[in-house]
């Protein structure tokens, strides 16, 4: 006796590729108001081979966070003194070390969450001119910032000397 298998009566809710499209797909299901998430791995040069495992919402979480953490860890690894050091003299002069893992770390957040070195310790150069772009916007910035700020109180003082130019008509007025 030939026995089939049940039809998967779960509602496909959302799919996104595992890393990327070749290497797998992540599913999320739901059935019964219960969510799972399936992981099929399929790596090129398998000959078909795949393999997969499933998770609930909360253990997704998890390892979402686990994963950001080591992360963190490894690309805070990769601000070695020579990244430091290149950095520093090539487009951030005068900036400290913290200033200059700040800016990187920055910088990976705008890049969709990292960025890849050209060789340990060498940054490629549209990621240096990134970075040196930051740095004079945010001086632009600020000096936006006084002016806007000089521009209200020059403002502001001309609307007081308005001011004491009107009681001082009005008390003149009335003497």
């Amino acid at each position: 006796m030939v026995k089939v298998p049940e039809p998967d009566k779960r509602e496909i809710i959302t799919r996104a590729p595992f890393v990327d499209e070749s290497v797998g797909e992540m599913v999320a299901h739901l059935l019964r108001g219960n969510a799972e998430i399936d992981v099929t791995i399929t790596p090129e040069d398998s000959d078909g081979q795949r393999a997969g495992f499933f998770m609930n919402v909360k253990e997704a979480r998890q390892l979402a966070r686990a994963l950001l953490e080591i992360a963190d860890v490894a690309q805070a690894a990769m601000w070695t003194p020579r990244l430091l050091d290149e950095v520093r003299n090539r487009w951030l002069p005068g900036a400290t070390d913290a200033e200059i893992s700040a800016r990187l770390n920055d910088l990976c957040e705008q890049r969709g969450g990292g960025i890849e070195l050209l060789s340990p310790g060498l940054l490629y150069g549209q990621d240096g001119e990134a970075l040196a772009a930051a740095a004079h916007r945010e001086k632009v910035d600020r000096a936006e910032a006084a002016m806007d700020a000089a521009r209200l109180s020059l403002t502001d003082m001309e609307s007081v000397i308005s001011d004491l130019r009107t009681i001082y008509r009005e008390r003149e007025a009335h003497s």
